[in-house]
């Protein structure tokens, strides 16, 4: 999202998966959600940071993926999720330090924006995406059936005909932004 503010115009689309800008949450009032997103950071900044990478992915993938995802999960998978969770140490920082509100975001972001989540995904991201659905209810909402939070991953079945449907479609008229950048402070 930040990096398609920040390139305005030259973004003609922008299609967000299971979008996760938590801090929306906070700004918002919606501290049950906010709650669930602070607890698994902790727990994955802790066991990150005693170096127990199997713990911190074991609850990252039962949180995301459902109870038992991570027993479910092949060890060789294991492995490699294991090694691929280990910058989510730091992008919790980033993510959680953002301070754009959201009728900020939406008029930085493109008419043409798709977003994407699963009827039965975490509750933050159910949450989010009803509230991008109240700010933004020209953007494109697609929900679909199946593969919760990790859809993108583990379903690409349902997901990809529906990027691919948006993507072939031309903008319904011209985007006239100005980048983000350029109108407001880089302090934020």
């Amino acid at each position: 999202m930040k990096v398609a503010a920040a390139l305005g115009p030259r973004v003609e689309k922008l299609i967000l998966l299971e979008p996760n800008p938590f801090t929306l949450l906070d700004q918002t009032g919606r501290r049950g959600a906010f709650a669930e997103c602070l607890a698994l950071r902790d727990a994955v900044k802790q066991a990150g940071a005693s170096g127990d990478w199997k713990v911190a992915a074991e609850k990252f993938a039962d949180y995301w993926g459902g109870a038992g995802a991570w027993a479910a999960m092949p060890d060789e998978r294991r492995a490699v999720f294991v090694e691929g969770l280990k910058p989510n140490f730091h992008e919790w920082d980033a993510v959680l330090g953002e301070t754009i509100a959201l009728q900020d975001w939406a008029p930085a972001l493109p008419e043409a924006t798709l977003v994407v989540s699963a009827r039965e995904t975490a509750r933050p991201i159910r949450e989010i995406v009803e509230l991008m659905r109240e700010a933004c209810p020209h953007w494109r909402f697609e929900q679909i059936d199946g593969g919760g939070h990790m859809a993108p991953l583990t379903h690409p079945d349902l997901i990809n005909p529906i990027v691919w449907s948006f993507l072939k479609d031309p903008p319904s008229r011209p985007d006239n932004r100005a980048p983000y950048a350029a109108s407001h402070s880089s302090s934020q």
